[in-house]
């Protein structure tokens, strides 16, 4: 989080919200005390700029506008909460598991666990929250919105995220990368699981905040990191701290995209290309590009090609004489220091034979590769962590009817659901009820047909004075009311919509919830959930 006070005001406004509420909650109050300390009273939070749409970034949004005034605005990157929602709700059960290991989240802190996530420390833990933008940025230029300060906007979709956007600040000489550009090497895919970024656009983005800010920029700073600040020396501005640091964010990303294009266009494979590219030396040497948290090699593999493991492995372990000839070789890889290849002939046997316990203690010995490689060793001879749903009410509200049904529509289990005959209901909200701004429509067409959950917006009707308890379903309910309805539905436990106005059969919506299956939080990632008899329905 970083706060902007408005030039001869006391407002201020807020980039970005912290992961969880509780730690919002906390960096408002600190700052609020370092205000009041320096004007004797305390400051007006006007205006939230969302950088873009990852949970750590927009997580504590339910704090500020706890303590902000009632008209705040909300602004973000056009698609914001679509790909908010994608991201932290369709696919967020298998993402948030996976985080667990990419984040250590299981292991001690210390020389021998976890001693950082690359991008910062720790992942906080607490209540996360999603509060929609009230206004979406759709181009490049100045604000739209007048909250008091001048604000020049650079769109960048596709780049560190699907939906992001720069901020320049003319009365500060300031620029906001969002993160686009920090102290690390980025990830071009995450191990979590993420849209895979384009290093090309990415650059190019890169190259066009420099055309537009780099000679008019004293100080530029990102979401997660400490700010780059021009030297006093009064070099040229196209050779100022700000701009070398952009441009070699730049050059990086442009030269591992179009290398690992070289070299596959020659004819090889994601890994052989992954352990033979040479980056350049004058950038490898800096500090700011290191790969504490992406790396060439994931980075160079990040478009792969789907092997079903498991039947590799098999073969794999056949070939070489079997479990125990692949364990006591791997053992002679560990001898020699060779970690990394003991670990990937280890890995083959348990994906071969699950049951494999000398495997996985073998597996467990090494960790050199920290938080994923522990989190593994750790749950080789424990139990796998359970990842906590992003799924919440305060999250929920934000969605429109669309993305809301459609956390319902991925865990209907489609085929035990299309052997029922089709199901349809109406869903109407009052439009004087329904909070979101600019929602044309306050009415759901739900459809369960043929296994798949579906729906569309169809105009508002009041409830008629009769009527009847068969047929075709029809629901009148608040906003609040809906959400909830919704949120039982995908944590498990259905509710049912008799405590509301209805005509035609209740029935229905037991029948559409009776398909829900909800996704093991703990399914195995270093075991084959097939062969471990560890997994089971949730």
């Amino acid at each position: 989080m970083s706060i902007v006070q408005v030039p001869d005001s006391n407002d201020i406004i807020t980039i970005d919200c912290l992961t969880s509420v509780e730690t919002a909650r906390r960096a408002i109050d600190l700052y609020q005390e370092h205000h009041f300390h320096t004007y004797q009273k305390k400051a007006k939070i006007v205006a939230v700029l969302y950088t873009h749409c990852h949970g750590d970034h927009f997580g504590g949004a339910q704090a500020i506008v706890e303590k902000a005034h009632h008209d705040l605005i909300i602004i973000g990157p056009d698609g914001f909460l679509e790909h908010a929602a994608s991201e932290n709700f369709y696919a967020g059960a298998a993402m948030t598991r996976r985080s667990i290991y990419m984040y250590g989240e299981a292991l001690l802190k210390g020389p021998e666990g976890q001693v950082g996530c690359g991008l910062g420390q720790a992942v906080s833990t607490g209540q996360s929250s999603l509060v929609a933008p009230t206004q979406n940025i759709t181009e490049d230029g100045r604000l739209k919105w007048d909250i008091g300060l001048e604000i020049i906007c650079q769109v960048t979709p596709g780049t560190e995220a699907p939906a992001e956007v720069n901020f320049y600040f003319p009365a500060y000489v300031a620029l906001c990368m969002a993160e686009n550009a920090t102290h690390i090497l980025h990830n071009i895919q995450k191990s979590r699981g993420a849209p895979v970024r384009d290093a090309r656009i990415w650059s190019r983005y890169l190259d066009e905040s420099i055309s537009m800010f780099g000679g008019k920029t004293d100080v530029v700073f990102s979401s997660h990191h400490w700010p780059t600040w021009n030297d006093s020396d009064g070099n040229p501005k196209d050779e100022s701290l700000v701009v070398t640091f952009l441009a070699e964010q730049h050059d990086y990303y442009a030269y591992l995209h179009t290398e690992t294009l070289r070299q596959l266009n020659g004819g090889k494979l994601p890994a052989k290309i992954a352990e033979d590219i040479q980056m350049p030396p004058m950038l490898t040497i800096r500090s700011n590009l290191r790969g504490y948290y992406g790396s060439v090699s994931h980075n160079v593999k990040a478009v792969y090609d789907k092997i079903h493991g498991v039947d590799e492995a098999t073969e794999f372990v056949h070939c070489m004489g079997g479990s125990d000839a692949v364990i006591e070789e791997a053992q002679s890889y560990v001898n020699d220091k060779n970690y990394r290849f003991a670990a990937t002939l280890l890995n083959k046997v348990i994906f071969a034979d699950a049951n494999s316990q000398p495997a996985k203690d073998a597996l467990a010995t090494n960790g050199p590769w920290r938080n994923i490689y522990l989190t593994g060793a750790y749950e080789l001879q424990n139990e796998p962590q359970k990842a906590v749903s992003a799924l919440n009410i305060g999250s929920l509200m934000a969605l429109n009817f669309d993305k809301l049904f459609d956390t319902v529509a991925i865990l209907i289990e489609g085929q035990k659901a299309y052997l029922r005959p089709k199901v349809t209901i109406d869903f109407y909200v009052d439009m004087q009820q329904l909070k979101h701004e600019g929602v044309a429509w306050a009415a759901w067409h739900l459809r369960l047909s043929n296994g798949a959950l579906t729906g569309r917006a169809i105009p508002y009707v009041p409830p008629p004075a009769e009527r009847p308890t068969e047929g075709h379903l029809n629901v009148w309910l608040s906003h609040e009311q809906l959400v909830k309805l919704v949120e039982l539905a995908v944590s498990g436990k259905p509710g049912s919509v008799e405590p509301f106005t209805t005509s035609g059969s209740v029935e229905d919506w037991k029948i559409i919830t009776s398909f829900i299956k909800l996704p093991n939080p703990a399914f195995n990632i270093v075991t084959t959930w097939a062969q471990s008899s560890r997994v089971e329905a949730v």
